[in-house]
């Protein structure tokens, strides 16, 4: 079983190959509020205010118990054999859901994150690899589309933060390891959507490999990179910089060759074609 909240919160059944059909907007708002802090009881109270924002109906108890009674269902019906132990129970006065940290994948991004921060000085090449890795989990923003309760907006903030986070680490191990094109045009549009962030904002050690650079083209937030974007978009926009560096340099190496040809064409015993 794998319960994913980077992005929109859904459950994967592994043994079946299929997601776990969650039929309505209220039963993911469960879900990642619950998996916003996993093991730990949420109160009834707190789960309301997540999914109905104040606006509470009359029986809000009954109708939260109806939420937790399908997804519980749900959850049992893609693993059978925990039918007697399931991982949604009641506990206290709310309920709990429970996940190991392989099973899910804020979990495992905060998990491989922390280890590369821990390799950054030993062994960067292996960090890189491990961030890259933990970036490669997202979907899209944490929570998406379930963050009207402050449970679920509360940890997609941090995990967003956290992305961000290990971003700077990535590209400042990959400008460490050589001032590659595609982590220096990534800074580029990382600038333009997050102009407020001190690590991507100017003055920054990364300009100067952008000085060393050829001109890159203007980048707008428009073309900033979002969570899930993936490494194919990454691979896709380096290679875009590369085809217009080297037209660059191909104009640049026609004009040369063009002003070379026109002092020779002026000096004495030039050659001439007919």
């Amino acid at each position: 079983m794998q319960f994913r909240v980077l992005g929109v919160p859904e459950v994967h059944d592994d043994v079946a190959d299929r997601w776990v059909p969650l039929t309505s907007p209220k039963q993911r708002q469960l879900l990642g509020a619950l998996l916003a802090r996993p093991g730990v009881p949420v109160p009834t109270a707190r789960l309301i205010e997540e999914l109905w924002s104040g606006r509470a109906p009359g029986k809000a108890v009954n109708a939260l118990q109806a939420h937790v009674s399908r997804l519980r269902q749900l959850l049992i019906e893609a693993e059978p054999s925990r039918a007697n132990t399931p991982r949604l129970m009641a506990r206290d006065t709310g309920y709990v859901l429970q996940a190991r940290p392989e099973e899910l994948d804020s979990a495992r991004f905060r998990l491989a994150t922390a280890r590369a921060v821990s390799l950054l000085g030993s062994d960067p090449r292996a960090a890189r690899v491990l961030l890259k890795e933990a970036l490669e989990l997202w979907r899209g923003p944490a929570m998406a589309g379930s963050t009207g309760g402050p449970l679920c907006a509360g940890a997609a903030a941090e995990l967003e933060e956290e992305r961000l986070s290990a971003l700077e680490a990535l590209y400042d191990v990959q400008l460490r390891l050589g001032p590659h094109r595609e982590a220096v045009g990534e800074l580029r549009r990382l600038t333009a959507a997050h102009p407020g962030r001190e690590r991507f904002g100017g003055g920054r050690p990364w300009e100067a490999a952008v000085a060393r650079e050829a001109d890159l083209p203007p980048v707008t937030a428009a073309a900033a990179p979002g969570p899930g974007d993936g490494g194919e978009l990454l691979r896709l926009r380096a290679r875009v910089d590369e085809l217009v560096d080297e037209q660059r340099l191909l104009r640049s190496q026609v004009e040369r060759l063009s002003l070379l040809l026109t002092r020779r064409g002026r000096a004495p015993g030039a050659l001439t074609h007919r």
